[in-house]
């Protein structure tokens, strides 16, 4: 169960490109937070492996993401090997919301619109070796 005792969303991509990810509908009035965070891959390091872990905090109830690299992308809950593809834009993310209500091809274009942007610094981090 996503966000239940601290198991979150474990994104999988190959090769370069970003990892967007927003946070939204806050349940204390805290502005909805996007960003991105890169793969620290070189550009033309098409076969590298890059696990991101997705972060969470109790203050919001919706999440989304997508993966604009070239290389595939896919997420899981860690601990599972149930896997599913990761949405490629805002109109067709994929929404983790509280209460695993999992929705792929979300489109929460209007709560970007509203966030305050936060690059490089979104609760989504790097598992070093491939760790889960």
């Amino acid at each position: 169960m996503t966000y239940t005792n601290g198991i979150a969303p474990i994104v999988t991509v190959r090769g370069p490109g970003n990892l967007h990810h927003l946070s939204y509908n806050s349940n204390g009035g805290i502005v909805n937070c996007v960003g991105i965070m890169p793969a620290p891959v070189a550009a033309n390091a098409t076969n590298a492996v890059t696990n991101f872990l997705l972060g969470f905090a109790y203050s919001f109830t919706g999440y989304a993401f997508y993966w604009d690299g070239a290389g595939p992308a896919f997420w899981r809950v860690a601990g599972s090997q149930f896997a599913e593809p990761v949405g490629t834009s805002w109109s067709a993310a994929t929404g983790v919301p509280w209460g695993n209500q999992i929705d792929l091809g979300l489109n929460v274009e209007s709560e970007v619109a509203t966030a305050a942007n936060e690059d490089n610094e979104v609760i989504a981090y790097i598992i070093p070796g491939g760790l889960d």
